[in-house]
């Protein structure tokens, strides 16, 4: 005769399968938040090459979203893990998920990636306007022109020299710009490349002296979303 499983018994294996489901389940979702992220982060990989790519034929990507790059650039729009468009910030640089939260604004789960380079000095040139040979403030000011590796965001004509001082550093000073270049004359050029007038005489030696961006002052607001990822002196060369 066949005895089948008390009541008792029935209860104690249920508490035992239950125990290890509920001690499961924790690795389990870990397990499964980490391959989203995984997937989220693929996807923003695949997205940055089509931006490149856009850029490079089509010029500057200006829409917040990836929907231009779909057909020719990507086989459809993504949709990230979470349910959610993957988003883009062109003033940054960057194709950005909301991550588990779903939400973009909180920026402490975003999982991001940049598809543009780090924004960076990349020269600094010397324009003799008067045509003196020498850096000089004569008849027309000769003037300094820094270009940076992609555009600048939050960034207009208005923008004064006192507004981004600690942000430059000439020759190892960080306070001397300030004294060297107008303020009211700056202009920006094609997004990229910003424009001042020279203030005094022998402000620097073209081809020896060097300007850098000085990227550990991180709050001024002028300046925001324009950050270097790294500095490096660029000597200051003639046109």
């Amino acid at each position: 005769m066949k005895k089948g499983f008390t009541l008792i018994e029935l209860l104690v294996v249920i508490t035992i399968l239950a125990v290890l489901a509920g001690a499961a389940i924790p690795y389990v979702q870990n397990y499964v938040e980490e391959s989203r992220i995984a997937k989220a982060k693929t996807d923003l990989e695949e997205i940055a090459r089509a931006l490149a790519v856009y850029e490079t034929r089509e010029g500057e990507y200006i829409k917040g979203t990836v929907e231009d790059l779909t057909g020719r650039y990507l086989n459809k729009a993504p949709i990230d893990p979470w349910g959610r468009p993957y988003l883009v910030a062109t003033d940054s640089g960057l194709v950005i998920s909301g991550g588990p939260d779903r939400n973009t604004a909180s920026t402490e789960d975003n999982i991001q990636g940049p598809y543009q380079p780090p924004l960076a000095l990349v020269s600094a040139k010397w324009v003799d306007r008067n045509q003196s040979g020498a850096v000089d403030t004569q008849n027309s000011s000769d003037t300094i022109q820094l270009t940076f590796s992609r555009k600048l965001s939050n960034l207009d004509a208005a923008l004064s020299v006192a507004a981004i001082n600690n942000y430059f550093v000439v020759n190892g000073t960080s306070t001397a710009f300030n004294g060297l270049f107008e303020d009211t004359s700056l202009k920006m050029v094609a997004s990229r490349t910003l424009v001042y007038n020279v203030l005094v005489n022998d402000a620097f030696v073209p081809g020896s002296d060097s300007i850098e961006i000085d990227y550990t002052h991180a709050t001024l607001a002028d300046m925001a979303g324009n950050l270097c990822i790294a500095s490096q002196p660029v000597v200051i060369l003639p046109q």
